[in-house]
């Protein structure tokens, strides 16, 4: 069990809406569906649950098979896989992708674990969660990196097979048959939950044909905060909290279920860290209250909204209590 709830960023997201609304599908039904009714209000570097997000991807999975990470991958373009894409463009080899990822992982995920190992001869990728995951979702997300790994490599010219073995996390019910057509023959089991990737040096060491603009300012990623930055359960909290509140007020059942842990759990958890889940829900908005209530172009109406309230009459009420103040005297000083 995590201490804290696992965060990555909306914009990993992103392509798996590109998909849904390419093929004409319903994007807001497999957001519901995982909890991410919000995530069209949230900016591309808003930290949302890892689970919901592994869960909209396993839905995916079951609805139009457990390849479809692939399609998903080869549709989009490295710049719209999220993060992880940005920090890869620039590189001039796949090698110097591969570094740039390891050093951007916790900009992107609070609990993923990417690890390389670099000799003369190969190198070798290990990817693994710090928290348990069931054999489907684990499956999906193997998927999903491998296409991404295929289309980063593809960017050398060569072709495939690229990795020498690939040890990954087999389909419940269809093991690994589905998936030679999309990779290659050199597919295994995995004996634990992690992905290990196996290619010859010099394939990493190939340069792109083509060198992209690089997004990330030559890969200089220290003026992004790390996800598990604060490492205490509270802060994570109100991460989810801020994201959720674009919704409407979230339940703790809510929050606890981004964490993977029961309502009853999480509460003794918040206790013994000196605090509660009601007490985070207005650390948060009164953190909100405070941001926007400068902004001329935020109405009442709209930060009645923004912090999860229906009617503006609750939101005067909540302001008084956080602040001390109501939204229009902190407006006036925050203004002045």
């Amino acid at each position: 069990m995590t201490q804290t709830v696992p965060l990555i960023r909306a914009a990993n997201v992103l392509p798996l809406i590109r998909w849904i609304e390419v093929n004409r599908l319903d994007a807001d039904r497999y957001l519901e569906r995982a909890d991410l009714g919000y995530w069209f209000a949230l900016s591309p570097f808003d930290p949302i649950p890892t689970h919901n997000g592994i869960a909209m991807l396993r839905e995916l999975s079951r609805d139009h098979g457990p390849g479809v990470a692939a399609e998903i991958v080869n549709q989009a373009s490295i710049a719209e896989l999220g993060f992880i894409g940005r920090v890869a463009l620039g590189a001039r080899s796949p090698l110097e992708a591969l570094h740039r990822l390891n050093a951007a992982m916790p900009m992107h995920s609070s609990h993923e674990i990417l690890r390389l190992i670099v000799t003369d001869e190969r190198i070798t990728i290990h990817h693994a969660f710090a928290f348990s995951l069931d054999p489907e979702s684990l499956h999906a997300v193997h998927v999903l990196l491998i296409a991404m790994l295929h289309q980063l490599f593809g960017f050398t010219g060569l072709r495939a097979p690229l990795f020498e073995q690939v040890d990954m996390v087999p389909h419940p019910d269809l093991g690994l048959s589905h998936l030679p057509p999309l990779f290659s023959d050199r597919l295994r089991p995995a004996e634990g939950a992690a992905l290990t990737i196996t290619m010859a040096a010099n394939v990493a060491m190939n340069p792109f044909r083509v060198i992209a603009r690089d997004r990330l300012a030559n890969g200089n990623i220290t003026g992004i905060a790390p996800l598990a930055e604060d490492r205490s359960l509270a802060a994570s909290v109100r991460s989810v909290i801020a994201a959720m509140l674009h919704g409407g007020e979230p339940t703790i059942a809510r929050i606890a279920g981004a964490g993977n842990i029961s309502p009853r759990s999480l509460q003794r958890r918040l206790a013994e860290e000196g605090t509660s889940y009601s007490r985070q829900l207005d650390i948060v908005r009164r953190d909100l209250a405070m941001k926007h209530a400068a902004d001329e172009g935020v109405s009442l109406a709209d930060l009645s909204e923004r912090l999860g309230y229906w009617v503006q009459s609750a939101l005067t009420r909540a302001v008084r209590r956080l602040t001390g103040r109501t939204p229009s005297q902190l407006a006036d000083r925050q203004g002045g």
